[in-house]
């Protein structure tokens, strides 16, 4: 990445931006469940997203390890609120589910779109690491369905390290994308492991 502001780090902050989101939704039920202290014990351990405009907060001479850093941050921040409520209310994952589906619905992919616009609006909204990282590979595109598969697990680590269950994740991860797909006329299914498809 260059040392110049450029559209890819604008993009990739609005995806550090969501991930965020989604911890935001988990924090927020944890406190409608009496467990309101869970968003300052996560804000606490691993600090917050700063707010405002990337181009007034990043580290213009280092932007690529500024974005890194934010980039565990959110990753850090979703795996310890998941997997701490999980701990203190062992049969809230459906809960999580339901609250994870919205924030997809209130994200909707547009109706219509073509399979690829699909997978794009998905990939502009997923956070995977950093760009050079290429986690997502094309299997199959065509109009009305595709295929991709995430090449490597760069989530795990960060679930691994407060041993949390990184299936949470993917399981949540799969609650927003059909939430976003809601009512766009594509339907999201697994093939395999890591593997998935849209389908018009």
């Amino acid at each position: 990445m260059s040392a110049f502001l450029g559209p890819i780090h604008i993009w990739l902050y609005h995806k550090i931006q969501f991930q965020d989101a989604m911890t935001d939704v988990i924090l927020d039920l944890a406190e409608d469940k009496g467990f309101g202290e869970l968003r300052e014990k996560t804000d606490s351990r691993y600090g917050k997203l700063p707010e405002g405009n990337l181009e007034d907060l990043v580290d213009t001479g280092n932007i690529h390890g500024w974005l890194q850093e934010k980039v565990s941050l959110v990753e850090n921040r979703l795996a310890y609120a998941v997997t701490e409520l999980l701990a203190k209310i062992p049969d809230s994952l459906p809960l999580m589910e339901e609250a994870i589906c919205q924030l997809g619905q209130s994200n909707p992919v547009e109706s219509g779109s073509s399979a690829k616009a699909a997978f794009d609006y998905l990939d502009s909204k997923l956070l995977n690491g950093m760009p050079c990282d290429h986690v997502n590979e094309l299997v199959e595109n065509s109009e009305d369905k595709l295929v991709w598969r995430q090449a490597q697990d760069i989530h795990g680590a960060y679930w691994s390290m407060i041993h949390g269950d990184v299936k949470h994740y993917y399981t949540l991860r799969e609650s927003l994308m059909k939430g976003m797909l809601d009512g766009s006329g594509i339907v999201l299914s697994q093939l395999e492991d890591q593997v998935y498809e849209l389908r018009r």
